[in-house]
């Protein structure tokens, strides 16, 4: 089975990743249907002519389609069912899950305390109601991932990616999250002595902190947290509890500063 693509006239991400690699062209696809270039019995390749009707084009995406979706959806199963397995192989002890691609994957509710997800993909994943206390998100993706009640007490999430990631609820006291992302949900969340700061290992050097524009404090409990240097513009504290925090040259530009207490 052959699939001609046509050239990308912008950057996208392509359902073959040897395309933009060797031949400066895709099928447009969203990222939760890429499949493997090495995919027996299909092949992909230029049109001899560059040109094509929008009919095939849309005929061949479809079909790409028909497959990635039962391949992906058995590969997110398979890897909540490998961590699983880990877990029981660990016998309480933490786990090393870094360097792995779990973007999409549930892992709601599992007991995953202390593990290493050192530069993880996880982004769009399910960790609701997980005990993620004392694990390290050093460098993992974590966008629009939902930790919605998680337990992440003592955390770290240095140089992590946040971008539209959820905290609602989630216990994040003593957590260290020095990251990155926009539109970032920290909604009644437990931020109690948490470390949004600069480093002060890094004094004189360019500050390491947290820049989280457009973030959702409403309700947490930031009692005691250091956002010392923290970029916080946009951000919404309604509700907020702020008792003994330290917001020293934070940025706070269009924030709504309607605190609780």
């Amino acid at each position: 089975m052959a699939i001609y693509v046509l050239p990308a006239p912008r950057p996208c991400l392509p359902l073959f990743p040897c395309v933009s690699r060797r031949l400066s062209c895709c099928v447009f696809a969203p990222p939760y249907i890429a499949l493997q270039s090495h995919m027996p019995g299909i092949r992909v390749m230029r049109s001899p002519n560059q040109k094509w009707i929008g009919r095939d084009l849309f005929i061949a995406a479809s079909a790409l389609l028909s497959i990635a979706a039962p391949l992906w959806a058995s590969a997110a199963e398979s890897s909540r069912a490998e961590i699983e397995q880990k877990l029981a192989e660990a016998h309480g002890e933490p786990i090393d899950l870094s360097n792995l691609d779990l973007s999409g994957v549930d892992l709601s509710g599992l007991n995953l305390h202390g593990a290493d997800f050192f530069s993880t993909k996880l982004a769009g994943a399910k960790l609701a109601k997980a005990d993620l206390s004392a694990t390290n998100f050093t460098r993992a993706d974590l966008q629009n991932a939902d930790f919605s009640g998680a337990r992440m007490n003592a955390a770290t999430l240095y140089a992590a990616l946040l971008d539209g990631a959820t905290f609602a609820d989630a216990d994040l006291s003593n957590a260290r999250i020095i990251g990155g992302g926009k539109g970032v949900n920290f909604r009644n969340a437990k931020l109690i002595d948490a470390d949004l700061g600069a480093d002060p290992a890094n004094q004189g050097m360019a500050p390491v902190r947290a820049e989280l524009p457009d973030a959702n404090f409403d309700g947490a409990d930031l009692t005691r947290a250091n956002l010392t240097h923290a970029v916080l513009t946009g951000a919404n504290f309604t509700a907020a509890i702020v008792s003994g925090a330290r917001f020293d040259y934070a940025v706070l530009d269009g924030s709504n500063l309607s605190l609780g207490r």
